[in-house]
């Protein structure tokens, strides 16, 4: 197994540490890795699938870690090539073997009931009203915008005065430095009523963690949903934000 292929796929939920705790599912005949977890109160799920994976074994396994950021730690004395064993008591994993030729570690799995429990489908959400296909163009004007206004902790969405949607950081009704960027937008999915806050850094942690997956989305849902989706042959991920602030 590639050292490489676990650290990317848990830098696609971990997220900066913003999810510490994680359940993975490996399913042998669907040839996945798949975690979603929660975080903020349950209004940041993360739900994120590696493909093609058959790394754990010839068996189905359900591995619980507490401290994501303590497996990354016991990674990286290894070279890019690692084996891995795992320990179980019937049908839990109470850890897994790390080892190279020259080095081996022994990481301990939390207790199921530790992990916070995520709903099982994303798919019940309602149809979304605006759609931003996610651009280097945005990202890069996106990212900018927060630098320069970091201390500013949430932005807003809502369309402007001549009827174009529009992202806003910094929002405010009163005198306030701001900046408002005009994305591009799917042609029909472009309006949408009043103005949604959401936080800013669980989103700019997602743009970071999936920058090299090309033609992801952005999708917002009146009602205080956002939704981020991106997509390729190893990877299928999406996040969920709810909303701090309708208006």
């Amino acid at each position: 197994m590639k050292k490489d292929t676990l650290l990317t796929f848990i830098k696609r939920y971990n997220l900066g540490n913003l999810i510490p705790k994680a359940k993975w599912r490996y399913s042998v005949n669907d040839k996945l890795l798949h975690t979603r977890a929660v975080a903020d109160n349950r209004s940041f799920i993360v739900d994120v699938i590696m493909h093609n994976f058959q790394d754990f074994g010839p068996d189905d396994l359900v591995l619980c870690f507490g401290d994501t950021e303590k497996v990354k730690g016991m990674l990286s004395p290894f070279g890019d090539d690692i084996s891995m064993a795992v320990n179980k008591n019937g049908d839990r994993v109470l850890g897994i073997t790390i080892s190279d030729p020259d080095c081996e570690s022994y990481c301990t799995c939390a207790d199921p009931a530790s992990i916070d429990p995520v709903c099982k489908t994303l798919q019940d959400i309602p149809e979304y009203n605006v759609i931003i296909p996610l651009s280097e163009e945005f990202l890069s004007k996106f990212l900018k915008a927060q630098t320069a206004l970091k201390e500013v902790g949430a932005f807003s969405v809502a369309m402007n005065k001549r009827g174009v949607f529009e992202v806003v950081i910094g929002y405010t009704t009163s005198n306030s430095n701001r900046i408002r960027i005009t994305p591009v937008t799917d042609p029909e999915k472009n309006k949408m009523d009043g103005v949604l806050t959401f936080v800013t850094k669980n989103i700019i942690e997602v743009f970071k963690a999936n920058s090299d997956i090309p033609n992801g989305t952005l999708s917002i849902h009146k009602d205080g949903i956002m939704k981020l989706a991106f997509k390729n042959d190893n990877y299928t991920c999406t996040y969920l934000q709810f909303a701090t602030k309708k208006t």
